[in-house]
């Protein structure tokens, strides 16, 4: 069973970053759900009133009331995202962002005196102009194939993806309130040429809200070789034989396996917790069926909500972006704590699946990849249309759902390794050595073909290689820099295989001039050793630097 799904992402100070699973519904099934139904014309854009997640408030001027009664001619949208009380900033991309003058069709629920989009981006349909053709479509993330060619429902959702004529497709809402059930005379071709769409949303990046706009969200454990913990609820997913964790396992496993990034996720276990997951407690959560009702509703056959995913961050003024290691021309911000939910009757979804054991494992494999930071490579108005190599992405706007289970692509590795890539071996950490040379030549070859190599810079901006001095065995060394009888580094490179199965390495600098050293083992593997300008360099014993053949 193929259904669209949609996966968004929330912007705190730590500002949460949301994804949502969709599956699309028909429009019988939107207008049987939905108590109002309005076409109107947004005036004004507030901040959302109350306590709670931020949110933002969308006075709408009513030209017409298709289904239900709203008092007056102006109504209050409240739409999650925002700016709240005491800074906190949220954002759902993909939630599209509403502007002064959008006109737009709402299938709302009233709430306290506002009105709440159902079903989150599946119930805003924006005015859309095509030439002399004035058309209704949803956000275009919502594309593609709906669901499997033999659900009873297929011929209608196929249909559903493409653009509504305006004036048809509200007459048809109209009767259908009335009820008077007629075919859906409204649907329409995709026209050659860009729509006058609302503007599109940013996926995985800090919101226009930040003090930081725009930026890409990321964890900076992986650049200092730490993990990143993930704690599953025990009960484990109903509809899923055996519970789900496995698939929990083979998703982070599918995340892990590429060697040309940083990515160390680690299934920290079970716990009989229940988690919240639109708050910080220090633990990254997977939950099922919405222990708390944190999401709008429940799943059910006529299409809605899968899951959901909150990525926290930082975004005020005190928190400095941070240069992405190995792509430092790009600066992010660091995520704090990623937690995520499966809706209320997800298990009806992943049960009627052809292979629910893979339909959950995409499912969480894919909320895995947002909480690493990574969108949509295809399917939305950034991305554009999904081609051949981007239609197979484990990230892609709609799950597969066709037994491939949590398979990184390669769109997929290309993002991960963006976000983290695997640095240059002889690029030093930010801060530590300089990066206007490289050593190139080894003066050191110790025993088993480890070679040093040692540059260094002067105060005055003099470079230069470091020299061989005096032997002191087939496994240790001497450098200098400026005379012979100066020796600047001891350096030892021991075979400590035989105790912990790895090359040990001793450096014992005695200088304060910036340095970069390196080990290298003959192949790929390089150990290095950096000291800024002006600072005594201190002496460093690694026990783990090469493993052993």
């Amino acid at each position: 069973m193929q259904r669209v799904a949609l996966l968004l992402v929330l912007a705190l100070f730590a500002a949460p970053a949301a994804a949502i699973v969709y599956v699309l519904p028909t429009d019988a099934s939107m207008v049987e759900r939905s108590p109002v139904i309005v076409f109107g014309e947004v005036r004004s854009v507030l901040p959302g009133a109350g306590a709670g997640l931020p949110s933002t408030d969308y006075a709408v001027e009513v030209e017409e009331v298709l289904k239900g009664f709203v008092p007056g001619g102006t109504i209050l949208v409240r739409q999650p995202g925002g700016v709240g009380p005491g800074g906190v900033a949220m954002r759902i991309l993909g939630l599209p962002t509403l502007a002064e003058g959008d006109r737009v069709l709402l299938f709302l629920d009233p709430a306290d005196g506002v009105y709440r989009s159902v079903e989150y981006a599946l119930g805003l349909f924006f005015e859309a102009l095509a030439g002399d053709r004035v058309l209704l479509v949803r956000e275009p993330s919502l594309e593609g194939e709906v669901t499997a060619p033999d659900h009873p429902a297929a011929a209608e959702r196929t249909r559903s993806r493409q653009p509504r004529d305006a004036a048809r497709f509200r007459r048809w809402i109209g009767d259908r309130v009335a009820g008077v059930e007629r075919p859906s005379d409204y649907v329409e071709d995709w026209p050659d040429g860009p729509l006058g769409l609302a503007e599109p949303f940013r996926l995985l990046r800090s919101p226009g809200t930040c003090f930081h706009d725009g930026l890409p969200l990321r964890w900076r454990e992986f650049d200092r070789g730490e993990r990143i913990g993930v704690t599953v609820q025990a009960g484990g997913q109903p509809g899923v034989p055996g519970g789900g964790l496995s698939e929990v396992r083979t998703a982070i496993r599918a995340w892990n396996g590429d060697p040309e990034s940083r990515v160390n996720l680690v299934l920290d276990g079970t716990s009989n917790r229940e988690f919240l997951i639109d708050h910080v407690d220090g633990v990254n959560s997977i939950s099922y069926e919405d222990p708390f009702d944190e999401i709008d509703g429940s799943y059910g056959d006529g299409g809605g909500v899968l899951a959901i995913t909150y990525t926290f961050f930082y975004c005020d003024r005190s928190t400095p972006p941070q240069s992405v290691p190995g792509n430092e021309a790009v600066e992010a911000l660091a995520i704090v704590e990623a937690n995520m939910t499966t809706q209320d009757g997800y298990q009806e979804w992943v049960s009627g699946t052809s292979n629910p054991r893979r339909s959950h494992e995409e499912i969480i494999g894919h909320e895995l990849g947002h909480a690493l930071g990574i969108g949509h490579p295809c399917g939305d108005r950034a991305s554009g249309p999904c081609d051949s190599v981007t239609d197979e992405a484990l990230m892609r706007a709609r799950v597969h759902a066709d037994g491939r289970g949590a398979a990184i692509d390669s769109d997929d590795r290309a993002a991960v390794r963006a976000l983290y890539p695997v640095p240059d071996p002889f690029d030093p950490p930010p801060g530590q050595g300089f990066t206007q040379c490289r050593p190139r030549t080894a003066p050191l070859v110790f025993e088993g073909g480890y070679q040093v190599r040692m540059c260094y810079e002067t105060p005055a901006g003099e470079v230069g290689d470091a020299k061989a001095g005096i032997w002191a065995s087939s496994e240790s060394g001497l450098l200098w820099f400026f005379s012979r009888g100066n020796a600047e580094v001891l350096i030892k490179v021991l075979d400590g295989c035989r105790f912990n199965g790895h090359r040990w390495v001793f450096v014992a600098p005695v200088t304060d001039v910036a340095f970069n050293l390196y080990v290298t083992d003959g192949q790929d593997g390089v150990w290095s050793h950096h000291n800024r300008q002006g600072e005594t360099a201190a002496a460093r014993n690694d026990t783990s630097a090469f493993r052993c053949e």
